[in-house]
């Protein structure tokens, strides 16, 4: 499938299933979906899947080993969604099926997180799609790849089916009562409406008036409200949502690390947990946040602490006033803005000077592909994909993500470099996690960015609704075949 932002994440999670799903445990772990099993070859780069035979699609098509293969060239032809985890490292000739229930996939180089991945790659029904293709599309003899046509349909197994879409106002799915899973005891939803609504007060006043969840991304102060209303609750999680600040590392004055620690003594990062994102966030004291596994205490650590960015300061080949920085954030994100009002306010008491500019994201996304635009200074929310130290560590601190916003701080240290490399190669969590551990050490040891926080996801949710998990993942906490009214 092509989407990937939320409400599409939401769509997909519902309509359609992968070979693989998440648990609900934070980090979550790997459970068998539409695949019942799965082996690896002994060089580690063939699996080989079982799929389940009791499957089917909403039309009545089993699920079979050509549905598989079909969806992932379809995937990686349109390029689109969640087909940047697998460029480079599975071609779609190496996705096989080897008979109606089984398929094989080899990648191009051992890849550790592979099976993490998996549970974003959603299976499509191959004549249903194929057969609603327009024929004068962009992919030859699959015309559009059935884009036209998926608009308003689905062709998916999962336990929700498409009944109605308007773009930009409201999606409406419908209980597969003949899908191969379990839904919960219980009055479940045989229905659920999605509504778009921009302003977040009419977001608050129908959840007072009966509506039942909303997205995560009211301001905070909206969730406030409603935590108070008789009926709603509001769900609070520190997951997978770190807050980094990126310092420029090949500019100067930047590129020289006792700056960049001196700025990092400076930042009050108590008054940006506290004050600037009041609540359930928490402090990250590095790359990792806590609930990732391999995630490591043992970090060098830049409480605020005037006297030892002075010292910074004296070890370096700048002076306070040679620091004059600016620091970009995405127009219309308060949380950002504020950060970098309290970074200015810290960084004039040591002398330096910071201005604080907004621009849209589109902008800076376009601004980070090079690295004389990229910005000095630079609020990003760090997009946490699959469940893997591989996520957060690979695109932001690899030398070869360079020109992307993920990697805005233009970071270059050969050894991390190796490791991560090695992270990715080695198979087994447990001999996973010391090497990232090392690597950790030595990007917090850098000082390449202001590691903030970890933001607090939140949901306010009618106390009537049961079974709402979150686990971090995009779109699966409201994945419905999980909730029931109570």
């Amino acid at each position: 499938m092509k989407g990937s932002d939320n409400i599409e994440a939401i769509l997909l999670h519902n309509l359609y299933d992968p070979l693989l799903y998440y648990t609900d445990e934070t980090p979550p772990t790997l459970q068998n979906w539409l695949a019942t099993d799965y082996t690896v070859s002994e060089d580690k780069k063939t699996y080989t899947f079982s799929l389940r035979e009791d499957a089917a699609f909403h039309n009545g098509d089993p699920v079979t080993a050509s549905d598989v293969k079909y969806s992932f060239q379809r995937m990686m032809d349109m390029q689109q969604g969640f087909s940047w985890m697998w460029s480079g490292l599975l071609d779609p000739e190496n996705v096989e099926a080897t008979n109606e229930h089984t398929v094989k996939m080899t990648t191009n180089e051992v890849f550790a997180p592979f099976p993490y991945t998996l549970p974003f790659f959603f299976i499509v029904n191959e004549n249903e799609v194929s057969g609603n293709a327009k024929s004068d599309g962009q992919f030859g003899e699959h015309g559009d790849y059935g884009t036209e046509w998926l608009e308003d349909n689905d062709a998916g197994s999962g336990p929700y089916t498409l009944t109605k879409r308007d773009r930009k106002q409201q999606i409406v799915i419908g209980r597969n009562t003949d899908w191969w899973g379990s839904f919960p005891d219980g009055n479940v939803y045989e229905s659920v409406t999605t509504e778009m609504v921009q302003e977040s007060a009419t977001v608050a006043g129908m959840m007072k008036e009966g509506a039942e969840m909303s997205d995560q991304w009211l301001p905070l102060k909206t969730y406030e409200e409603l935590d108070g209303v008789d009926g709603v609750s509001v769900s609070a999680k520190a997951t997978f949502n770190p807050f980094y600040i990126y310092m420029h590392t090949q500019r100067e004055p930047l590129n020289d690390v006792h700056v960049r620690k001196a700025i990092s003594f400076a930042f009050d990062s108590e008054t940006a947990l506290n004050d600037v994102m009041s609540g359930d966030s928490n402090h990250l004291n590095g790359p990792l946040p806590s609930a990732m596994w391999s995630h490591t205490n043992d970090l060098p650590t830049y409480e605020r602490d005037l006297e030892k960015a002075k010292a910074e300061l004296e070890k370096s080949d700048y002076s306070a006033s040679d620091i004059d920085l600016t620091y970009t954030y995405v127009s219309g994100l308060s949380t950002e803005q504020n950060m970098g009002l309290l970074l200015q306010s810290n960084l004039q008491e040591l002398g330096a000077t910071v201005s604080v500019e907004k621009a849209p994201w589109t902008k800076i996304t376009q601004m980070c592909t090079s690295k004389d635009t990229t910005p000095d200074m630079m609020a990003v929310y760090l997009s946490f994909s699959y469940a893997d130290p591989d996520t957060f560590l690979y695109p932001a601190w690899h030398s070869s993500s360079h020109g992307s916003w993920t990697s805005a701080a233009w970071y270059e240290n050969d050894e991390v470099d190796s490791l991560l490399r090695e992270g990715r190669q080695t198979i087994g969590k447990e001999n996973r996690i010391p090497i990232y551990q090392q690597a950790q050490k030595r990007i917090a040891e850098d000082a390449p960015a202001l590691f903030v926080m970890n933001q607090a996801t939140r949901n306010a949710i009618a106390d009537s609704v049961k079974g709402f998990q979150d686990n971090g993942i995009i779109g699966y906490r409201q994945s419905f075949q999980r909730f029931y009214q109570g």
